[in-house]
């Protein structure tokens, strides 16, 4: 009676088609998803800190420097990657930071949260990442000090 069972075997392949293109199709559709949400930021966050280094070495006073370089980070944050939240943005000096021969450097750290998955704050550690850049950036004065 079991083998007669199993040797007619009709009907069952569409079944088993669209059963195994399910396992496996939604993991897939899923990683493209959450891949691109994270490589969208990843472009935002390395744009936004080359502008902002190369605002702040344009300006006259550290205090203006950092506020206008904020404000350019976050701008380019929202336009390229308005899904990306908590923007944290960093500055740190080499030498002198706005005289001729200093540096600066502009660390952009955003978190992305993965798509379909809840965000509450108990749990947002484990449903989003953590997407940051850096770039440093030359003064281009010649021994104009600032």
């Amino acid at each position: 009676m079991w083998r007669r069972a199993l040797r007619e075997d009709t009907g069952s392949g569409a079944l088993e088609f669209i059963a195994g293109a399910i396992v496996l199709l939604v993991p897939c559709v899923y990683a493209v998803l959450s891949f691109g949400a994270i490589e969208s930021a990843q472009f935002a966050v390395m744009g936004a800190a080359r502008h902002a280094a190369r605002v702040y070495v344009e300006q006259a006073s550290p205090t203006v420097a950092s506020s206008i370089a904020r404000r350019t980070a976050l701008v380019s944050l929202t336009e390229q990657a308005p899904q990306a939240a908590s923007p944290r943005v960093t500055f740190a000096c080499q030498g002198p930071c706005l005289m001729s021969g200093g540096s600066v450097t502009v660390r952009v750290a955003v978190r992305v949260a993965l798509p379909f998955l809840p965000q509450w704050p108990t749990v947002r550690r484990f449903t989003s990442m953590t997407v940051a850049a850096s770039s440093t950036q030359s003064n281009p004065r010649l021994g104009v000090s600032g």
